[in-house]
């Protein structure tokens, strides 16, 4: 529409540009409608988790909580792409990382055993180099700066004075020192934990949750840590998914806002005693709902 004093319309001019639609977001990590079974001896099959769905972002450290046997690390393995090919994973639904199904080995996961996987005639350094040296990431940088990102990390998990050292001269802690290190050196956009300090004792337990709590500050990444001790996820976690006995199932995606570091004595808090009550109720309530067949063991 014209006034007398507008100037007049051009029939040949463009039509105004329609406003761009808003781009979609797409989180790190998504899990929609996970399902997983696998054979069982009476040539039936056990149904391990049903319906799994969460996402998470780059930053976020979400512990994986659920009783012992429920299929916690079946769910770091769909993540990671690292199981074998035997069985289907997931027999159904979709595991993404940025929008990409995950069908094979992952480059930018990583994973951290109960266990250290370390070279045994390697030292501290040449282990934490290891990862450059397989192929994968023999690329990311020079022989100088891979050595350089080596040293950091090493410095950053307090091992600068043991880099010489062979595993078997390490004690169990500066082990999983190591094995974090030659993970982080990395920078992999995914970490998964699997229960990495479940064989440590309570001294040495305490010392590597405070360090992760640094690590992921200093080199942050999305972290998927798996446990069945409560008191471990309400240190470490951002959010806390509670499973169910198997066939598992979450029944709660809970959010911590308290910032980390959180001291020890916050256990004792009434939130934190709140949300361990809440955790241990979830899970009694799945185990006695009679859909559940797994043992119910959580640390607490």
């Amino acid at each position: 529409m014209t006034t007398p004093d507008s100037p007049p319309e051009d029939p040949a001019a463009e039509p105004a540009a329609e406003p761009a639609a808003p781009t979609k977001h797409v989180p790190l990590l998504e899990l929609r409608g996970v399902s997983q079974s696998f054979p069982a001896e009476d040539g039936g099959t056990t149904e391990v988790l049903r319906d799994i769905s969460f996402s998470a972002e780059a930053r976020e450290t979400v512990a994986i909580l659920g009783p012992s046997g429920c299929g916690k690390s079946t769910i770091l393995r769909m993540v990671s792409g690292m199981h074998d090919r035997v069985v289907e994973m997931p027999t159904s639904g979709e595991t993404l990382i940025e929008g990409a199904v995950v069908d094979a080995p992952h480059d930018d996961v990583l994973t951290v055993f109960q266990r250290p996987t370390l070279n045994a005639w390697q030292n501290v350094l040449n282990n934490v180099l290891l990862p450059f040296r397989a192929g994968l990431w023999a690329g990311d940088g020079t022989d100088e700066e891979q050595t350089q990102r080596a040293l950091e990390i090493i410095e950053a998990v307090g091992l600068t004075h043991a880099m010489s050292l062979l595993p078997r001269q390490l004690s169990g802690g500066m082990q999983q020192r190591v094995s974090l290190a030659a993970r982080l050196v990395v920078r992999p956009k995914i970490l998964c934990l699997d229960e990495p300090f479940s064989a440590l004792d309570p001294t040495t337990r305490r010392e590597m949750q405070d360090l992760v709590v640094e690590l992921w500050d200093k080199y942050p990444c999305l972290a998927l840590f798996v446990t069945h001790d409560v008191s471990e996820a309400l240190l470490l976690a951002d959010r806390i998914i509670v499973l169910s006995t198997a066939p598992a199932t979450i029944v709660a995606d809970l959010v911590i806002s308290e910032p980390k570091p959180r001291p020890g004595h916050w256990l004792a808090s009434p939130t934190a005693s709140a949300m361990e009550r809440e955790i241990i109720q979830h899970i009694r309530e799945a185990a006695g709902s009679g859909r559940s067949h797994g043992s119910l063991t959580v640390d607490v």
